[in-house]
């Protein structure tokens, strides 16, 4: 005999339609109550009419949804202003807060001062009802280890912050790459180079580099010009060093098409006295970052709603913290053509 909602309901003495927000982690019922809702269901063996349920999803989809609650996205960055500044972030805030007001959610941006401690930052986040947590890429996160996350449900976007060891959504960028040297090559350039941040590769894991490097060996590149490492940071701070870098490596190499994650990369070249894309063409791994209009699209829209219906999923699942197995949704990306990159003339 399959246990139903109204089981629970008679079992407990409250409405059906309490159990039933309950079981979904509806905000509207106490936290007690709803831990006491799930205790007893398990208790009595129920399980979710896969059908109902899939019905419901359907009727759902046709409304607007009622206010669900507030989803906060953690800004820790020393300063708060330049965190949406970079497009893909931006992106993937909009994608979020679309989505999440689809769902009956609010995005809200919850900014946590460098002066602010984790516990006190956590009891803010607590007063303001916070179940569901975003937590966008950061510079630095000294800090973040130190919360309490077992009392919200979270999800990251990127590698940038390793704890909370949350699950998270990000673009494949091994793909992205490979299919990046792909099409570089398909438009007709033979010396294609990598200009990348090795910091940066880091925090990836390698990501552009070794799918750089495998892309050579796919599309047996000859010749397999090697990554040059390149740093935003000197290159602000002692950029004689830096240019002199790249001479070196572009009078050896004579690269016609460069792959890059780093914004600083086509002034360095235009400084050097190369035109783009006349000299040397450039495409970003990023069109939405870059200062060039040639290279992946991340689809940081796409990611950033995938990420809010992940969390929304785990707020009513009552899934708090870390995860015994964190997973990683990577999202597909695609090419965008540009001037910065043309197809080459056959001759």
């Amino acid at each position: 005999m399959r246990i139903r909602q109204a089981d629970i309901a008679d079992k407990l003495g409250i409405s059906q339609s309490a159990v039933g927000l309950a079981l979904r982690n509806h905000p509207r019922i106490s936290l007690k109550r709803r831990e006491e809702v799930r205790r007893v269901a398990e208790e009595m063996g129920f399980r979710p009419d896969p059908y109902l349920a899939g019905l419901s999803a359907y009727r759902q989809q046709k409304k607007a949804a009622d206010f669900q609650g507030v989803i906060g996205w953690i800004n820790h960055w020393s300063k708060p202003l330049n965190l949406r500044k970079y497009g893909e972030f931006e992106a993937y805030w909009r994608g979020a807060s679309a989505t999440a007001q689809r769902l009956g959610y609010q995005v809200e941006e919850i900014q946590w001062a460098e002066d602010c401690s984790a516990k006190r930052f956590e009891r803010i986040l607590t007063a303001r009802g916070i179940q569901g947590v975003l937590i966008p890429p950061h510079q630095k996160n000294t800090d973040f280890d130190k919360l309490d996350w077992n009392k919200f449900s979270l999800i990251r976007f990127g590698m940038s912050v390793n704890r909370p060891d949350s699950n998270l959504v990000t673009s494949d960028q091994h793909r992205a790459m490979v299919m990046a040297v792909i099409k570089v090559k398909e438009y007709g350039y033979k010396r294609i180079g990598l200009m990348t941040d090795p910091d940066f590769e880091k925090i990836l894991g390698g990501s552009y580099y070794g799918a750089f490097c495998w892309a050579q060996q796919l599309l047996k590149l000859d010749p397999a010009l090697p990554p040059h490492f390149t740093r935003n940071e000197i290159f602000c701070a002692d950029p004689k060093k830096e240019m002199q870098a790249l001479n070196g490596w572009v009078s050896k190499h004579h690269p016609d098409a460069i792959l890059t994650p780093c914004s600083h990369v086509p002034e360095m070249i235009k400084k050097l006295g190369y035109k783009i894309p006349e000299d040397i063409a450039v495409a970003g791994t990023s069109v939405l970052d870059l200062p060039v209009d040639t290279g992946i699209d991340q689809h940081s829209e796409g990611i950033g709603k995938i990420a809010v219906e992940m969390l929304i999923k785990q707020i009513y699942a009552n899934e708090r913290g870390e995860p015994l197995d964190p997973c990683r949704i990577l999202v597909e990306s695609t090419w965008r053509d540009g001037k910065s990159l043309p197809r080459q003339r056959r001759s």
